[in-house]
């Protein structure tokens, strides 16, 4: 880095703006694009940012660039594009933290290798607030090195950087632990409609589950939105499809079966027509509860 630690950022979503945010108060000098949220952008230029016309300019501006896009095909669009690929060079860093597959980041990583440029696979976890809170988890996939001399970055907006492999790694890690979520939510909605059709004490299956082997993260953590029917976005329902998507059609691609992935994703899928937009907590209203005289 510079003594001005200029650091492009690009992809001011949900997650990308708190980090974002966090960076330019941790002494970063940003410099961003508009790809969707101008008022992202714009909150980000009170505090000092640099917003310019397009990616290609932030990588002209930055050696060092974070993005956090939505999915493979934003990735191809703006990393792949011949007028960002023109501003690599040899002293390029990109740490990618989009959520997207295993192949396209590697294409992104070739692409830049063949002009100098250095890749980090580096998708996390912890959501909003742990974006918020500089607590994420970082799966980083690419050489040890390079994330620790990514670390003036890393350590402001995570609290656990794991190396996990190859650049791929880390977008094969998030996708399988997104499967693993997915599944552990419609599991969790179907044990609290169990439970609340059995007139099950709310409190003390939670003290019961939470000290036993059924116990998970989202059961725990969760729970308590499914009982209450409270949805308010923390991570969109519409993103755990597509993550559970990428889990399922990287298996497909490897000739192998993932029944209860598979069976999640259908759920999600049906879901996310009417409440893409809720946290993924809302896949419990796809739970049959037939009337109580059928049941």
């Amino acid at each position: 880095m510079t003594t001005k630690q200029v650091l492009g950022f690009i992809g001011l979503g949900a997650m990308g703006f708190p980090m974002a945010k966090r960076l330019s108060e941790n002494g970063f000098r940003i410099h961003t694009t508009v790809h969707r949220q101008a008022g992202a952008a714009e909150a980000l230029a009170a505090s000092g940012a640099v917003i310019h016309p397009t990616a290609a300019d932030v990588f002209a501006q930055c050696a060092w660039v974070v993005t956090i896009l939505p999915a493979d095909r934003q990735m191809e669009e703006v990393l792949l594009a011949e007028e960002v690929l023109r501003n690599v060079h040899e002293k390029t860093v990109l740490l990618e933290m989009t959520s997207g597959s295993s192949g396209m980041v590697r294409q992104v990583a070739e692409q830049f290798a063949a002009r100098g440029g250095r890749v980090l696979d580096a998708p996390v976890s912890g959501g909003t607030m742990g974006a918020a809170r500089g607590t994420l988890t970082v799966m980083a996939g690419g050489d040890r090195a390079l994330i620790a001399q990514l670390k003036p970055v890393l350590r402001r907006i995570s609290a656990a950087v794991i190396p996990v492999g190859d650049v791929g790694a880390g977008k094969a890690v998030k996708a399988i632990n997104q499967m693993l979520a997915g599944v552990h939510m419609a599991a969790a909605a179907e044990a609290v409609a169990l439970a609340e059709r059995q007139e099950v004490d709310r409190e003390a299956l939670r003290q019961v589950i939470r000290s036993s082997s059924g116990n998970s993260w989202i059961f725990e953590n969760k729970s308590a939105a499914i009982y209450d029917r409270s949805f308010t976005p923390g991570f969109r329902l519409q993103w755990m499809k597509k993550d559970m998507a990428i889990a399922v059609e990287a298996a497909d691609g490897l000739d192998l079966e993932l029944p209860l992935a598979s069976e999640a994703l259908r759920l999600y899928a049906a879901a996310a027509e009417e409440d893409g937009e809720l946290d993924f907590a809302a896949v419990s209203k796809r739970i049959v509860r037939r009337p109580a005289a059928e049941a």
